[in-house]
């Protein structure tokens, strides 16, 4: 009887051996695509287990038909337990950037688990392309604002309201919906010869869109409190291109649930002034913006935008996939750019920052990863990066801040906040101050530290470093010794770039728009880390800190001239797209078979959009799902066997005892 007893809980202590190393190895669940963007596809991998956080899922992809692939940033490791104010699934989440529009990529994900995972799946997906008119064009002229307010009453799908060069005095409406293939398109003869007045109306909108697939081009808006306003709850691909909006307190403004616009090639200009702060009067100005979105899928790229007090934002309480690029931001009396609120798979890349109180905003991320990748930030006067939270315990989760350049009066570096930021990274950055910085610190950084990486960035000058509870240095050489942060940064002196940039004496100086190009001397040459999909297509032995690769074409900043758009403007020396033309669409295709470790759709928690890959590899549809197709999964020994093999050997070991005492 004893002997039965032990082997019974021989077997017990067998099965919750393996129930342990169970919850240690990782499964793949499903996978995802979030809605696509013309640039971006974001991935997301529902897991389970992987308790000890060891495994990791690195990823490449391909134009379809492609035989040379692209590797891009592993996917990152959310971590749902610190996230607070929305509930994210276990998961790992990334966006491949720099990609082409209307093509088709094949994207290969490979699982590694040290406790007995090597999985490889591919799946495919499919970015949007640039805006266009209507296969079915149908010409309506306007004349004045009477014949401009009968033709946005009676539009129809495939209508282009053409305005004949003039002012249009007062509000105008539209109701109307276009098609995918047939948008309403209101278009003016010129963009500064056709105005749209609103005669310094206030609490007034003088355009309000309501419908869906209309697109705004080539005209003025100005004059009044409010320049436009997206009304229409649940509204899709609308588009605003190359108009100018002035004399405003509010550019465009959007209502809750919208999706996929695009906003690019436009001048805006509010009535703030530098240098006018948030905290000259408390913020009063806050809510003054340039671009306000709600929703998922959005493109704000290419805008000039000044005089506001955020010149971009999402403010949707949660949201994915937000692409801002090729911006220039003259202004902004509080964030040049907000991402407040992503959940995951938001990038500001390649803009230009000039005179901002805190240019770029994680206040907070749910999880993430939301990136600011390659942008240009000068005469920063407070925050570089907010990674502040909401209301106290809405901590930001998950912001990864790779190659940009920050030129700061203040500090090289600032956070003040008693809040924790988590899992967050800081590689690559160029983080520029004064000669004599503020209270002699170089960093100024209050806010504890969870899972933070600050390394392989460039610092100026050398002063105290002080990163509160995480660790307080007296200088460089201290702070790098520390093994805390920084044992791959380097210290940069006064001579970093080309064009002499320097930290201003005074935020006050409103400063024109720079140029960051590194000096051929400069020490921050060749000291990045590699990075795969942002630094690609490096110049020298390794690539340079910053924003700008020396010897890559420079990016466009602002309006792009006549004639480019995502298809052919300069992008660095990047080599990460790939590919042209391809199927136009806005979803994922699905695969050929099933998804991921079983591939099942699950009960909702993988997110707010896209599909599980079915196990049928149907075609998942515009949601930006996704079939996956799963090589053999090269496994640890299935859990019966380790239960028997266990089983096996503690019988033996209580044969032997029983033994013993025989003996």
């Amino acid at each position: 009887m004893r002997w039965y007893v032990g082997t019974m809980l021989g077997l017990w202590a067998a099965l919750v051996a393996r129930a342990a190393l169970a919850g240690n190895n990782l499964a793949v669940v499903a996978t995802k695509l979030d809605p696509p963007t013309l640039v971006t596809l974001g991935v997301q991998v529902l897991v389970s287990g992987d308790d000890n956080r060891d495994s990791h899922v690195d990823v490449r992809y391909r134009p379809q038909g492609a035989s040379a692939w692209h590797d891009g940033l592993p996917l990152f490791h959310v971590r749902p337990s610190v996230v607070v104010g929305d509930t994210v699934p276990e998961q790992f989440a990334g966006s491949l950037i720099d990609l082409m529009p209307a093509t088709t990529y094949e994207i290969e994900l490979h699982a590694v688990d040290p406790d007995g995972l090597d999985q490889t799946w591919t799946t495919t997906g499919t970015t949007r392309p640039v805006p266009g008119d209507p296969v079915s064009p149908h010409i309506v002229n306007a004349t004045d604002a009477s014949s401009l307010k009968s033709a946005l009453n009676n539009a129809k799908a495939g209508d282009v309201i053409t305005l004949a060069d003039g002012t249009y005095l007062g509000s105008f409406t539209i109701q109307a919906s276009g098609t995918k293939d047939n948008p309403i398109v209101i278009r003016g003869a010129s963009e500064d010869g056709v105005a749209l007045d609103g005669s310094g109306c206030t609490g007034c909108n003088v355009l309000e869109v309501y419908g869906s697939y209309v697109h705004l081009e080539k005209l003025t808006i100005q004059n009044a409190s409010r320049a436009l306003r997206f009304q229409g709850s649940g509204a899709t691909d609308n588009v605003v291109r190359r108009v100018h909006i002035k004399d405003v307190t509010l550019g465009i403004g959007s209502k809750d649930g919208q999706k996929d616009f695009y906003i690019c090639d436009n001048i805006l200009e509010g009535r703030l002034t530098w240098p006018s702060v948030y905290a000259d009067d408390g913020g009063a100005h806050a809510n003054d913006d340039g671009i306000n979105l709600t929703g998922d899928g959005h493109v704000v790229c290419h805008n000039t935008i000044s005089g506001f007090g955020d010149s971009i934002k999402n403010e949707a309480p949660t949201f994915l996939s937000f692409d801002v690029y090729g911006n220039d931001s003259l202004t902004a009396y509080d964030n040049a750019v907000e991402l407040d609120g992503a959940e995951r798979n938001a990038v500001a890349l390649r803009n230009r920052f000039t005179n901002s109180w805190s240019p770029v905003s994680f206040q907070p991320i749910y999880g993430g990863p939301a990136y600011a990748i390659r942008n240009v930030v000068v005469n920063v006067v407070d925050e570089q990066q907010k990674l502040h939270s909401l209301g106290g315990n809405q901590e930001t989760v998950g912001a990864h801040v790779y190659n940009n350049t920050f030129v700061a009066a203040k500090h090289a570096l600032n956070l003040q906040d008693s809040a924790t930021p988590h899992d967050f990274v800081l590689v690559n950055n160029i983080y520029y101050g004064p000669a004599s910085p503020g209270s002699g610190k170089t960093v100024d950084w209050s806010a504890p530290v969870d899972n933070g990486t600050i390394e392989q960035n460039g610092w100026y000058p050398d002063g105290f470093f002080d990163f509160g509870s995480a660790g307080k240095w007296p200088d460089f050489a201290a702070y790098t010794a520390s093994g805390v942060f920084g044992q791959k940064a380097t210290l940069l002196d006064g001579s970093t770039f080309e064009s002499g940039l320097s930290a201003p004496a005074s935020y006050t100086k409103k400063l024109a728009p720079p140029d960051a190009t590194l000096a051929a001397a400069s020490k921050a040459v060749d000291q990045g880390e590699v990075l795969p999909g942002i630094t690609d297509g490096y110049k020298g032995a390794a690539p340079d800190l910053g924003a700008l690769e020396r010897g890559c074409p420079k990016p466009v900043y602002g309006v792009r001239p006549a004639g480019i758009d995502e298809s052919n403007e300069p992008r660095g020396c990047t080599s990460a797209g790939g590919g042209s033309g391809g199927a136009a669409g806005s979803g994922g295709t699905a695969g050929s078979s099933a998804g991921g470790s079983g591939g099942a759709a699950g009960t909702g928690a993988g997110g707010r959009s896209g599909s599980a890959g079915a196990s049928s590899g149907a075609t998942s549809g515009d949601s930006g799902g996704c079939g996956c197709r799963t090589e053999p999964r090269r496994d640890s020994p299935s859990g019966w066997v380790l239960s028997f093999l266990s089983a096996i050997a503690l019988l033996k070991r209580r044969q032997r005892q029983r033994l013993q005492r025989r003996a």
